[in-house]
């Protein structure tokens, strides 16, 4: 089975602030990061903050580009005018830690779901409706949000807005940063069970970046711990995540888990 994404030996570093006129050090933040992700598959990627975690996530999105090495999307090289001609931006969605950043505080639901609608289709208005209507029973909120701002919503009710505007148009894959990690815990245990409805609906293919690997184990089906800028073990089958080798794997295990 062919990957639909795949990075090779990519690496990011970045400038270090207050530096002289002549002095341009960088401190690399991701180190030859090579990993694979096959349709449908969840991979969760863990590790503390400052680790790195979501500048990779920045890179896969396109977001960055990385100083050294490639990532392949669906067999198209990312950062190429062939990328940017297909359009194939489109397959690629994400979901944040910060919802309130992540949308336009003067845009109604309607206009925030509907963004990448607009963006990447020609859907005419009345089927852009449905389609807006559809995603708001599909992430659990009923038609009077169609019409609500930001503010008149909870932590829960706009990330579900968030995620149903990363599922507008179909994407192949689907980037979660943090994505939970703001809202209270009941409200997190609802947004998980959404997650994974949706996953199994939709045939998902996703990446969820937390330093909660409570939350991991909950969605993904394998996972990669990362620090300092490294994968320092993976783990293809979550029943033997008790039998990680990597003293920083057992570290985070034994912090959460008790394993």
């Amino acid at each position: 089975m062919s990957a639909l994404l795949q990075i090779e030996n990519v690496s990011k570093a970045y400038l270090q602030p207050n530096q002289g006129l002549f002095n341009r050090q960088k401190t690399p933040i991701i180190k030859n990061v090579s990993l694979s992700l096959n349709q449908g598959e969840c991979l969760g990627i863990i590790g503390e903050s400052g680790s790195g975690k979501s500048t990779l996530g920045k890179l896969i999105l396109g977001l960055e580009k990385p100083d050294h090495g490639k990532i392949y999307f669906d067999g198209h090289e990312m950062q190429t005018r062939t990328w940017r001609k297909l359009q194939l931006q489109r397959q690629l969605s994400a979901v944040f830690q910060d919802y309130n950043a992540s949308v336009n505080p003067y845009f109604k639901v309607a206009q925030i779901i509907g963004e990448p609608i607009n963006i990447y289709t020609n859907m005419p208005k009345k089927a852009r409706q449905q389609r807006i209507e559809q995603l708001l029973e599909q992430v659990g909120l009923d038609l009077s949000f169609y019409h609500r701002f930001p503010h008149e919503m909870s932590g829960g009710q706009l990330q579900r807005v968030c995620i149903a505007r990363a599922i507008a148009c179909n994407p192949k894959f689907i980037l979660f940063d943090e994505a939970v990690s703001s809202l209270d815990i009941s409200v997190q245990t609802q947004i998980l069970t959404l997650l994974t409805d949706l996953q199994k609906q939709l045939n998902l293919t996703s990446i969820f970046i937390s330093h909660d690997l409570t939350t991991i184990t909950y969605l993904c089906n394998r996972v990669i711990f990362f620090q300092q800028g490294e994968i320092v073990e993976s783990i293809d089958n979550m029943a033997q995540l008790s039998q990680t080798q990597n003293s920083y794997s057992k570290q985070l295990l034994e912090s959460i888990l008790g394993f």
